[in-house]
């Protein structure tokens, strides 16, 4: 795109601070990002199945001799068509609505040149910050009012970061929420910290269950779009002897519990993933299932009969509370642990080392575009991984502590993302 870099950087300074049909217009390729742009943006370029490691062609039918000048690098200018195309997805999905008459006299007039500052004019609009409460409301399935719960705090956050063009980590290290009304708030949990989003009953009771594993694989999957196992480098591995026997296992001969021998969470080779599983699982050791902190919660696994009778479940304690994977008391009833390398004392550390690590900001990316064009993000292939990275880079490269308008801006003046995005056209 010609001129891009100086008007994205115009677009940028500029900030103080579900789209139903995307799927008919997605692009027919199979991973998202996989376009033929190579990095000199030559669409051609490695196209040749028969050309070797050093670029030259093995066989078939050469190129003619153009006498050794270099191929042209620029691409072929978007036509009006493809630019109405890509704006027309982006629009609903960024703005809430569809192109208007005056945007598609614009596009008619300027073509390509008319992408940055729209973009740049949609993410500065309330139907932005509305957008954006719908993504991550649709990601963590949190929404309404419910037995007196109110859902909406997770999308209240989201909404009045987007509005007040905060940092995009806000979502997750804000030490408040936010009510109907806007205004900043307590949270509902009862505990002694705030985790943004993922210190609220609107997220805790839809993702209950025994060992917390729950609760530790959204907040992983829609956060960092990882699951487990995942790159040791990321999340170094707990060692073996402080779980309990059932996740120290690594075959089947060496696991003792039959209920995972029977194929509870990942079978007989628990420790596999549970090695870095458990540690995130312990950030939600004091809160119960209906999302309330306790502080006096022990971790530990409920023996004896329920009042009904019924043995208690493998993965579950006293009080509604879930058990730890630590084997030793004072482990398991502790909400300290390991995030990403690093020892935390709760969830609300946990939240901050995530938001300041890089996959936070490739999954935000990853995010915007299933968001915009239909595409599943989180642990889905459907987007390209190398894609996400790069585009998290260039977002870090720009500021440390990006706002999601920073972040879609760079997305979506991507000649990748908008060269995928066209040819679904085709």
């Amino acid at each position: 795109m010609r001129g891009k870099a100086a008007l994205l950087a115009i677009a940028l300074g500029l900030a103080s601070g579900c789209y139903d049909g995307a799927g008919e217009h997605t692009s027919p390729l199979e991973t998202f990002g996989t376009s033929p742009v190579d990095d000199d943006g030559d669409p051609t370029a490695g196209s040749d199945p028969t050309a070797g490691e050093d670029g030259e062609s093995s066989g078939g039918d050469a190129p003619a001799d153009d006498g050794g000048m270099d191929p042209p690098s620029e691409l072929e200018p978007l036509t009006n068509e493809q630019v109405r195309f890509y704006l027309g997805m982006l629009a609903p999905a960024l703005a809430g609505r569809s192109l208007s008459y005056d945007e598609n006299a614009r596009i008619q007039a300027e073509g390509e040149a008319a992408i940055i500052p729209l973009l740049d004019a949609w993410t500065l609009s309330p139907g932005f910050a509305d957008s954006m409460r719908d993504m991550v409301q649709n990601e963590l399935q949190a929404s309404g009012e419910r037995d007196g719960i109110d859902f909406e705090l997770p999308g209240n956050l989201v909404a009045q970061v987007v509005g007040d063009g905060l940092p995009w980590s806000t979502i997750l290290t804000a030490d408040y929420c936010v009510d109907a009304q806007g205004a900043m708030i307590e949270c509902d949990t009862g505990a002694p910290f705030e985790a943004g989003v993922l210190a609220t009953r609107a997220y805790l009771i839809p993702n209950k269950g025994r060992f917390n594993l729950t609760r530790a694989l959204r907040m992983l999957e829609v956060f960092a779009c990882r699951g487990y196992p995942m790159e040791p480098d990321v999340q170094i591995p707990l060692d073996k002897d402080i779980f309990i026997p059932m996740f120290q296992a690594q075959t089947p001969e060496e696991q003792t519990e039959e209920e995972a021998l029977g194929g509870f969470g990942n079978g007989a080779g628990c420790y596999t993933c549970h090695s870095q599983f458990g540690a995130h699982a312990q950030f939600f050791v004091k809160f119960d299932s209906d999302g309330l902190w306790q502080g006096d919660a022990t971790g530990l696994q409920a023996e004896g009969l329920q009042e009904n009778g019924q043995p208690y479940e493998l993965g579950t304690s006293y009080n509604g509370l879930n058990a730890s994977h630590f084997g030793d008391p004072l482990d398991a009833a502790s909400e300290q642990s390991q995030m990403f390398g690093e020892s935390v004392a709760n969830l609300r550390e946990a939240a901050e080392v995530m938001a300041s690590h890089p996959l936070f900001y490739s999954c935000a990316s990853k995010n915007l575009i299933g968001h915009a064009f239909g595409r599943e993000s989180g642990t889905s292939e459907e987007i390209d991984r190398a894609l996400v990275t790069a585009l998290a880079e260039e977002v870090l490269a720009v500021t440390d502590d990006p706002t999601i308008r920073d972040i879609a801006l760079i997305v979506f003046t991507n000649e990748e993302v908008i060269r995928t995005a066209v040819a679904g056209l085709e």
